[in-house]
């Protein structure tokens, strides 16, 4: 009951949100130095970015099985995973983490988790605050059976507000340039379009775009960077 009513005054709060700051008169003043929202859409409703992470996790979510581990949450890992998955593991630095059962620096775990362990690891938006990303992918490889998969997703556009942890940002070409050192199969995608991009900047929700104009995709403008990697 408490959960429910929660979430009922999120949504109002959103609402209001948006009828006080309405997204079209925010783009006719072309010259705003403020966003709409700091806290990337999440008080005017859902973060655009999270549109293109589900789209990603539901192309891939056949891999979401058996033993898998999660940054920060297992949101993901249920949604997608289901009754496939037998162990869902959290991986988190943050000790104030509730959710976490493992407390430990992706850069380094040898001496939490043994090699060959998980068949899918799922890190959302993680690697951008990663100062040694690619040890940490040394580390997934290591930590992955034969044959299991990393799902990784990475900005490209974001603003950021944590300054101590947000350190790259990641183009597609980029993001090769990190796995192909450690993986030698995997798959690149990139989600969004240069409306998407310029509206999670400055803010907005999903709600206050239509479908149409999130799922045109254009590799040229885009907002998150998607790799498959399969050991």
């Amino acid at each position: 009951m408490r959960v429910n009513i929660i979430i009922i005054a999120k949504k109002i709060r959103a609402l209001f949100l948006k009828m006080l700051y309405p997204s079209e008169r925010y783009f006719l003043a072309i010259r705003n130095l403020k966003p709409l929202s700091t806290k990337y859409g999440f008080d005017r409703g859902t973060p655009i970015d999270r549109y293109y992470i589900e789209k990603f996790m539901t192309s891939n979510k056949h891999y979401i099985k058996g033993m898998c581990l999660e940054v920060a949450d297992n949101n993901y890992t249920v949604t997608f995973g289901k009754n496939k998955v037998r162990q869902s593991d959290i991986i988190s630095n943050d000790t104030k983490n509730k959710y976490e059962n493992i407390l430990g620096d992706l850069q380094n775990l040898t001496e939490l988790i043994s090699n060959n362990k998980y068949d899918c690891v799922i890190m959302p938006q993680t690697l951008g605050m990663i100062p040694d990303y690619n040890s940490a992918i040394k580390e997934v490889y290591r930590i992955l059976k034969k044959g299991g998969v990393l799902l990784l997703t990475t900005a490209f556009i974001s603003p950021f507000f944590q300054d101590n942890y947000s350190y790259w940002r990641f183009t597609p070409a980029g993001l090769e340039l990190c796995i192909k050192k450690v993986f030698s199969n995997y798959e690149i995608n990139s989600f969004g379009n240069v409306l998407t991009s310029q509206c999670f900047w400055v803010g907005m929700a999903q709600e206050e775009l239509t479908k149409a104009e999130l799922t045109f995709n254009d590799p040229r403008y885009p907002l998150i960077v998607a790799v498959k990697a399969v050991k």
